[in-house]
């Protein structure tokens, strides 16, 4: 179900965004989700250059195995 936000922001930055969003001819409001979506998803996940380096890298894959096995027997130190 959508949710209504507000948002307040000076009359300049709104200006910049209303003109942003004319310009790929969509609403203001849709130009604020878009963009606020795709900065979330580039937060929560691994580029995957990033996710290439980490499957490359053994000993940390080996610590993570042993942190989930320890995790799931509630063993281990929490940090």
């Amino acid at each position: 179900m959508p949710k209504t936000l507000t948002v307040r922001m000076d009359e300049a930055t709104y200006k910049l965004i209303e003109d942003a969003a004319a310009a790929e001819n969509r609403s203001v409001s849709n130009f604020i989700e878009t963009a606020a979506l795709q900065r979330a998803v580039a937060e929560i996940l691994v580029s995957e250059e990033e996710m290439a380096e980490i499957r490359a890298d053994k000993s940390l894959l080996k610590r993570m195995k042993t942190g989930r096995r320890e995790a799931a027997a509630r063993q281990g130190r929490f940090v």
